[in-house]
């Protein structure tokens, strides 16, 4: 992506490269071979919220309609947070009711408990408690006896991550602060200073403090922390732009590192980097 180039045509980049993800049956695919691939409802999630954000409507809505109905069953019976959030969301951008008699929610908690001992395990309980979080407030039926405890035990984390007693990656930090907001907690002083360690002093973000790895997640958690803590973006938009040209890949699409292949969440998060440094005129 040229720092020239007309941000119009990059969006038309994106709409081309979504559009070949589509399956047959409506779902989308990131990465497909010969016409093959697997359908996934994270993909399909970040399709639908691509063409929502650009304000077009999905070329195979009708198909990709009935897919999701047809899904949902055996995403609720896998109990997965992620899974479910991302099939919840994916029915609200196509205004899909999502089931309001059966109690999906109470099941998913089996994830959440016992919490993790390890940093890779805690990172996966953050994010998972997070999801459940974000359900629990659209849900009919709240529930008190797991939030509360839950919500502790994420400031327990958070106390453990600003004392430095535990490291997580950004994506995990990020997931920690979105998951204690949802929570009803929000430490603007503690999120500042702890989203210092992780900035690039040619801008950017890392994967850990100790880290020099960069990706399109720590790239748009910390411009999505940025933005939270300080209503906008510190570094240098020209900076950010040239940073954002590395992560360009063929058929119109953004992958998770330099020169990787493109993916749909990865060409999401770009869409939203790239909103940000060229915010659409309001009429």
């Amino acid at each position: 992506m040229n720092t020239t180039e007309p941000f119009l045509s990059v969006e038309e980049g994106l709409l081309d490269y979504v559009g070949k993800c589509c399956m047959d049956n409506g779902s989308y695919c990131g990465w497909r071979f010969q016409e093959g691939g697997l359908p996934s409802i994270r993909d399909t999630f970040w399709a639908l919220r691509i063409y929502r954000k650009l304000s077009r409507k999905p070329p195979s809505a009708g198909r990709t309609r009935r897919w999701l109905e047809s899904e949902l069953p055996s995403i609720l019976e896998e109990r997965d947070p992620e899974k479910t959030v991302y099939a919840f969301c994916s029915f609200r951008m196509i205004n899909l009711a999502f089931p309001a008699g059966k109690d999906w929610l109470s099941p998913l908690s089996e994830h959440l408990f016992p919490v993790g001992t390890t940093v890779l395990e805690i990172e996966g309980k953050i994010r998972a408690s997070w999801l459940w979080l974000v359900l629990e407030q659209h849900s009919p039926k709240p529930l008190p006896s797991i939030r509360n405890p839950l919500a502790h035990t994420l400031e327990q984390w958070m106390s453990d991550v600003r004392e430095k007693r535990i490291v997580l990656d950004l994506p995990g930090f990020g997931a920690l602060v979105e998951g204690l907001r949802a929570a009803g907690y929000f430490d603007k002083t503690s999120v500042e200073r702890v989203l210092s360690v992780y900035r690039e002093p040619d801008g950017g973000y890392r994967l850990t403090p100790d880290s020099q790895a960069e990706t399109m997640e720590c790239l748009w958690w910390g411009m999505r922390l940025e933005r939270l803590c300080f209503g906008g973006i510190l570094q240098s938009l020209t900076a950010l732009e040239e940073k954002m040209s590395s992560y360009t890949a063929r058929k119109g699409g953004f992958g998770p590192r330099p020169g990787a292949i493109p993916d749909l969440p990865s060409t999401g998060m770009a869409l939203d980097l790239l909103r940000n440094i060229h915010p659409r005129p309001v009429h």
